[in-house]
């Protein structure tokens, strides 16, 4: 699992079969110290979180787990972070 932010929302008129009542939203990973580690990406959201909003989310595999049936998803937001402490 990794923690992101959501930097915005992806819109897309067409979709994958199953996709198309999903959420999608662009990702900048982050580090402990909340700063960008790689580039951006496009995930499902579950949560429903806010623009700016903290997230955890799963990449790979993992990520088409919380869809029965599994769905083409490379990376999916599955928590909203309200609070972390990092200690060194």
């Amino acid at each position: 699992m990794y923690m992101a932010r959501i930097i915005g929302r992806v819109e897309a008129r067409i979709r994958s079969p199953g996709l198309e009542a999903h959420r999608l939203v662009l990702l900048q990973p982050l580090d402990f110290n909340e700063q960008p580690i790689r580039w951006s990406l496009i995930a499902t959201d579950l949560t429903g979180a806010a623009t700016g909003s903290l997230v955890a989310f799963e990449e790979g595999r993992e990520a088409a787990n919380p869809y029965d049936p599994s769905l083409p998803v490379d990376a999916c937001v599955v928590a909203v972070v309200d609070d972390f402490r990092y200690h060194p």
